[in-house]
């Protein structure tokens, strides 16, 4: 059966592969191959590119139609590599030796070349990746502060402090409680969703909630501490 393969930009995750599928079965396109930066497509019968591209785009995705695009593209997935590796390959090789070496050409050309096209510098578009991943695993809570330091590169958690600072305005303390208040307002949204359901309440009727939405309830009587206020 005969195939063609086209090139798809800003895939640099294994997400991006399985999005890239779904795409493809939902327009019944049947495919051989799909992997970081392309996709290899059965031609019978033959794609509808537009569509495909439309599909793509709605995700921030989309066909690449010159060399250029493709640059870029190669120079994500060597950016995301180094980031998902940088722990142990970070002391060792710097980001730009290590783009230089994956995409096989002169770092300062493809400097020139990612600026002009993407807007931004290949330095930004990594700290960006950098300070969301730090973000990312204090989200997720498994990893203490100096464990997220070493994870992404740095060399301590003070240095991660001040890059972090810098880079959002937050101190690490500060983004931390800004996510526990966000957390308990979602939190206390929730609860006041599940008491409107338990308990059977007339028009006029509203439930507040003496803690201010910030307990959880596991049995019955936890809800107690709720009271119930009549609109006149």
């Amino acid at each position: 059966m005969k195939t063609i393969t086209i090139q798809i930009k800003n895939m640099v995750c294994p997400r991006c592969i399985h999005v890239v599928k779904q795409i493809l079965r939902d327009l019944n396109i049947s495919f051989t191959e799909v992997d970081l930066g392309y996709a290899t497509l059965n031609i019978d019968p033959f794609p509808d590119f537009d569509l495909i591209n439309e599909k793509l785009e709605a995700l921030d995705l989309g066909l690449i139609c010159d060399q250029n695009e493709l640059l870029i593209t190669e120079i994500n997935k060597a950016i995301h590599c180094y980031m998902e590796n940088i722990s142990w390959i970070g002391h060792r090789k710097k980001l730009s030796d290590y783009i230089s070496k994956e995409v096989a050409r002169n770092y300062h050309q493809l400097s020139k070349v990612y600026s002009r096209y993407s807007g931004i510098t290949i330095e930004q578009y990594f700290i960006d990746l950098r300070t969301n991943k730090v973000k990312e695993l204090i989200r997720q809570g498994k990893l203490n502060l100096s464990q997220i330091a070493i994870t992404v590169g740095y060399s301590g958690i003070h240095y991660l402090s001040g890059q972090f600072r810098k880079y959002t305005g937050l101190s690490l303390s500060e983004y931390k409680r800004k996510l526990e208040e966000e957390s308990g307002k979602s939190a206390g949204k929730e609860d006041q969703a599940v008491i409107r359901r338990l308990i059977p309440m007339r028009p006029g009727y509203e439930v507040s909630s003496r803690s201010n939405g910030d307990r959880r309830f596991n049995t019955p009587g936890d809800y107690q501490d709720y009271k119930v206020h009549v609109s006149v």
